[in-house]
């Protein structure tokens, strides 16, 4: 089974590839000073949302990367969509080998999707590089909301210290010498949006297509992945959003 072709049918019902509300983006938004004809990065861009929005409200310039040729197709038609194609540069590359010039982007962005070694403090150390100074970086990823069950690591094929906490990730970027804007996580109620609409996604599909020899496999994981959500993940799996500012003496 093609994991990205899984995680495109999954998705296809979300606007945004992870848990934070659309409101909660939105004011992220209010709070970014960004020019018109800003240059934006949008790792693991997934259907292309983000980079929309941000189109659409700092007539910015976006370059997309994701390595998933389902994800890039469905953000490319809704570009096409919405009039927004000529500003957004689509690349299917890995997050982990992708290496733009250094200081060459006013606003870096990763929601969520891993591909950068190092954890949060990974990410935050990397996207820095390529920001400009005085820039800013905007980071969504998971944090542990509790101490996760030794059951729900296996099923994850995770280690403890692969999250940290919610402060933990703001204390992350605040190591590299970013300055902590505004933060923001996901309700339960979001959790649940998120979490249905991938299950039953997964549903429906096999309902839909019932001869892809992919169906028997889709069902087993996803309905793995959901009794593991309703058992631990809902309780112990956060997802917070952050905004940093790039001091402009930053070197």
């Amino acid at each position: 089974m093609n994991p990205h072709k899984f995680s495109a049918i999954a998705h296809r019902d979300h606007d945004y590839c992870n848990p934070i509300a659309a409101a909660k983006i939105e004011r992220v938004f209010d709070l970014l000073p960004l020019r018109q004809g800003a240059s934006v990065l949008d790792l693991g861009c997934g259907r292309g949302e983000l980079s929309l929005r941000i189109i659409e409200r700092f007539q910015a310039r976006v370059t997309a990367v994701d390595i998933s040729s389902p994800m890039l197709d469905a953000a490319r038609e809704r570009a096409q969509g919405c009039g927004a194609l000529e500003r957004l540069q689509l690349l299917k590359a890995d997050v982990a080998e992708y290496t733009p010039e250094p200081a060459s982007f006013d606003l870096t962005v990763m929601l969520g999707g891993g591909g950068i070694a190092g954890g949060f403090a990974g990410i935050c150390a990397r996207l820095a590089q390529w920001t400009r100074p005085g820039g800013h970086l905007l980071i969504g990823d998971g944090f542990w909301a509790r101490a996760p069950a030794a059951e729900y690591l296996a099923h994850l094929e995770a280690t403890v210290d692969e999250f940290r906490d919610h402060r933990g990730n703001v204390q992350a970027g605040v190591a590299v010498g970013l300055i902590p804007l505004y933060a923001v996580v996901a309700s339960a109620d979001e959790w649940d949006d998120y979490e249905w609409k991938y299950s039953r996604s997964i549903e429906r599909y096999a309902i839909e297509q019932p001869a892809d020899p992919d169906v028997p496999a889709m069902l087993e994981r996803i309905r793995r992945w959901r009794d593991a959500y309703l058992s631990w993940g809902r309780d112990t799996l956060g997802f917070g959003l952050y905004l940093f500012h790039l001091p402009a003496d930053a070197r």
